[in-house]
């Protein structure tokens, strides 16, 4: 009897290391490697890779889908064995809102660049089926049955289960990765860092997360005694009411709902949970802007410090730390001069 190339060679199938990795890809890798396939990772990003991207990107385009671009160059030039390139394509995670368009489009779009093998699709729209059904299309397309589909897509869900429970006691999303990338069982860092100031960290995965384009933003807050708290470390129950935004307006963005859900929370209950807000947004964002403005005018009625930046390709490293530190030193003073009329008060009411 004649062996199927399947059984003999696995598929090879590339992933980006840009947009949704940094929200999906523990997802991503449990379901491929459940449907026994081998993957392959691009590098963390670098400069040649944001300037591949740029050149292949239009103007009107955000930086985080220029890097997506040039992760999907460097892919196809250092591994020009693959069998495809994992694309998928994220319409509605839930049925009250969308992703972006420019997600919505990328498998249509990445077919355009040069040299690309075998887009290899898998489509999240929960407003037209389950996410089950588009783990059988997958399956179908590696040469997997219904049944090893929906065992593999079971796995998976599962393991991103363990995963956001991780994220909920307090892992640092880029160091939970890097645990799943090495297949490493999930343990909290040795040292987690300690600061006299706690900020939330807003943005979508791939401007917090990917350090190159962000220049180690993170590290920056770090050095300046800053603890720093993403949504991804917050309970899950924050997001489990829409934002209504007034009678007429909700909010039509999938990410946009979920940073506004944590904004919500940390304006009633959690208030004194942290000393300020950061904002990290992409130049040409549309959806960002708009809740940035919203966002800035709550902070103002509740008196929290906050800073929006904004980055693309140009983004130099000088002028950045200039507007870390003194926002640094400003939410820093606004704490202490609180911490001085509680005690006041306290001492006025003991007389």
């Amino acid at each position: 009897m004649e062996t199927s190339d399947y059984s003999t060679k696995k598929k090879k199938v590339g992933i980006p290391r840009a947009l949704h990795f940094y929200r999906y890809f523990p997802f991503w890798k449990k379901l491929l490697e459940e449907l026994d396939v081998e993957l392959i990772l691009s590098p963390p990003t670098n400069k040649k890779i944001v300037e591949e991207g740029v050149t292949h990107g239009f103007g009107e385009l955000c930086i985080p889908v220029k890097i997506y671009y040039g992760q999907v160059l460097k892919l196809v030039q250092d591994h020009p064995d693959l069998d495809y390139i994992f694309v998928p394509r994220y319409v509605a995670e839930v049925k009250e809102a969308y992703f972006c368009p420019k997600f919505i489009s990328l498998p249509d779009i990445i077919k355009i660049l040069p040299e690309v093998p075998k887009i290899l699709n898998f489509e999240v729209n929960v407003k037209e089926f389950p996410i089950a059904t588009s783990a059988i299309e997958l399956g179908k397309e590696l040469g997997r049955t219904q049944n090893q589909s929906l065992n593999a897509y079971r796995e998976a869900q599962k393991y991103f289960d363990e995963y956001h429970k991780f994220l909920r006691e307090g892992a640092p999303v880029n160091h939970a990765l890097r645990l799943v990338e090495r297949n490493r069982p999930f343990t909290l860092p040795k040292k987690k860092h300690k600061g006299d100031l706690k900020f939330l960290l807003l943005g979508h995965g791939y401007n917090i997360f990917d350090t190159f384009i962000n220049l180690d933003f993170q590290k920056k807050l770090h050095d300046q005694g800053v603890e720093v708290l993403t949504i991804e470390n917050l309970p899950e129950s924050i997001f489990k009411v829409p934002v209504i935004i007034n009678k007429r307006l909700r909010n039509y963005w999938r990410h946009e709902e979920e940073i506004l859900a944590a904004i919500r929370y940390f304006l009633t209950k959690g208030r004194d949970e942290i000393d300020g807000v950061i904002f990290l947004i992409s130049f040409a964002c549309g959806p960002d802007s708009l809740i940035s403005e919203l966002i800035m005018r709550d902070m103002k009625v509740v008196g929290l410090p906050f800073l929006e930046i904004t980055m693309d390709e140009h983004s130099g490293e000088a002028g950045m730390i200039t507007r870390i530190e003194a926002f640094v030193e400003m939410a820093r003073r606004k704490k202490k001069k609180l911490e001085l009329d509680s005690k006041k008060t306290s001492a006025v009411k003991t007389l």
